[in-house]
C-alpha cells in the first residue's frame, strides 16, 4: 500500500496534536506514585488573542478550524483555508466587548495562484481611559500609620491597549490537502508599561474525498514567554514572564444538501475540540445555513466555558456582476453575567 504525501503531512499533525493532548497527564507506567491534580487556568497571558476576530466565526461558536469555506478573516483562524479564495479580498470587524472595551480587526488577502496565498491581519483592542489609583502609606493627624491605602483623587487617568499584526501564507499541496501558517507580532501596553512578543500559528485542512467531509488541525500562539520592557517605580516588583495562550484545535465538518439537484440550500455542520495550555478542554458545535450563497443564518454552542455558551448570527453576501462580492455579517454572543456582545463584519472581494 502506497502512502501519499498529503497523508504523511496529516499524520504528522495528528501525532503533534496527540502529543500535546497527553502533556501533563503523567506517565502511563504505574510506578505507584501519581501526580497531584492541578488546574492550568490563569497560567498564560495575552488573553486578547482568544477573542473572536470576525462575526462569521463568532456566530458559529468561535470555531476556527473547519468553517465551511475560507475568507479574508481566515488569517486569524485557519490560514490553510485561505487557499480556497480567488483574487483579492478585504474585511473589517468591530465589536464592543465587555466593560465597553473597543475591539477591531482588519484583514487583506491576495491569491497568487500557483505561488500560494498571502494575507495580512491586524487586531487592535482599546480598553479606554481609566481612573488612576496608587497605594501609598497614609498617616493620621497624630502621625500614626493607617497602613497602605489607595489614593483615588487628583491622579488623572491612564489607558491600555493590545495589538497584533500577522503575515499569513497558504498553499494548496494536493487536491485534498491545504496548509498554512501565520507569523504574528504582538504588543500589550498598560499606562507606560509595555511588552512585545511574537508567535506562530500553523494549520492544515484536509478534504477526505467523501463529498464535503473535511478535517483540520490548527495550532495557535506558539511563541516564547515575555515580560514588560519598561515600567515605573509604581510597580514595586518586576512582573514575571508571561506565557503565550497556546491552543490546539481539531475539527471535523460536513456540508449537507450542497450540490444535489441544484439545491440552493446548504447546511454546514461543524464540531471542534480545543485544548488550551491555560484551561480546561473545550468542545464547540456550529451550524451555518445558506440560501443561494447569499443569505446566511448561523448558530453555535460552547461546552465547558466559564460564562460563554450560545452564539447566533446572520449575514448577507451580495454578488455584483460576478466580479465584486459585498459581505455583511452579524454575531450575537452570550457571555453570561456580562450580558451580551454584538459583532459586525464588512467585507469586499474582487
Amino acid at each position: 500500500m502506497k502512502i501519499k504525501f498529503d497523508e504523511i503531512i496529516l499524520l504528522l499533525f495528528f501525532f503533534l496534536f496527540a502529543d500535546f493532548c497527553t502533556q501533563g497527564q503523567g506517565n502511563s507506567t504505574d510506578w505507584g506514585v501519581h501526580p497531584m491534580d492541578y488546574s492550568r487556568i490563569g497560567t498564560a497571558g495575552w488573553q486578547f488573542l482568544k477573542l473572536p476576530t470576525n462575526a462569521r466565526n463568532a456566530a458559529v461558536g468561535g470555531i476556527i478550524s473547519v468553517i465551511s469555506s475560507g475568507d479574508a478573516n481566515s488569517v486569524f483562524t485557519n490560514p490553510a483555508s485561505l487557499s480556497n479564495l480567488q483574487g483579492f479580498e478585504i474585511s473589517f470587524s468591530n465589536m464592543k466587548w465587555v466593560a465597553d472595551i473597543s475591539y477591531q480587526s482588519f484583514s487583506i488577502i491576495r491569491n497568487f495562484n500557483e505561488y500560494g496565498t498571502l494575507g495580512l491581519g491586524l487586531v487592535y483592542l482599546d480598553y479606554g481611559s481609566m481612573v488612576r489609583t496608587e497605594n501609598i502609606l497614609r498617616y493620621d493627624a497624630l502621625g500614626n500609620s493607617l497602613g497602605v491605602l489607595p489614593v483615588l483623587d487628583g491622579l488623572g487617568t491612564f489607558s491600555a491597549s493590545d495589538f497584533s499584526l500577522g503575515l499569513s501564507y497558504a498553499k494548496q499541496i494536493t487536491n485534498k490537502l491545504q496548509i498554512g501558517g501565520t507569523l504574528k507580532y504582538l504588543q500589550e501596553r498598560l499606562d507606560d508599561a509595555k511588552t512585545s512578543n511574537w508567535s506562530v500559528d500553523i494549520a492544515t485542512l484536509y478534504y477526505t474525498g467523501f463529498n464535503s467531509l473535511r478535517i483540520s488541525f490548527v495550532g495557535q500562539n506558539f511563541g516564547p514567554d515575555a515580560t514588560f520592557a519598561s515600567y515605573t517605580e509604581r510597580i514595586q516588583v518586576e512582573p514575571v514572564k508571561v506565557k503565550m495562550p497556546m491552543v490546539l484545535a481539531m475539527g471535523i465538518g460536513y456540508d449537507f444538501l450542497e450540490g444535489k439537484n441544484d439545491n440552493p440550500n446548504k447546511l454546514a455542520t461543524m464540531l471542534e475540540y480545543k485544548k488550551p495550555n491555560d484551561g480546561d478542554d473545550k468542545i464547540v458545535v456550529g451550524l451555518e445555513y445558506s440560501y443561494l450563497n447569499t443569505f446566511y443564518i448561523r448558530g453555535g454552542y460552547k461546552f465547558n466555558y466559564d460564562v460563554e455558551d450560545l452564539t447566533l448570527g446572520a449575514g448577507v453576501h451580495y454578488d455584483y456582476n460576478n466580479e465584486i462580492k459585498f459581505k455583511i455579517d452579524y454575531a450575537f454572543i452570550n457571555v453570561g453575567i456580562f450580558n451580551q456582545v454584538h459583532m459586525f463584519s464588512f467585507g469586499i472581494s474582487f
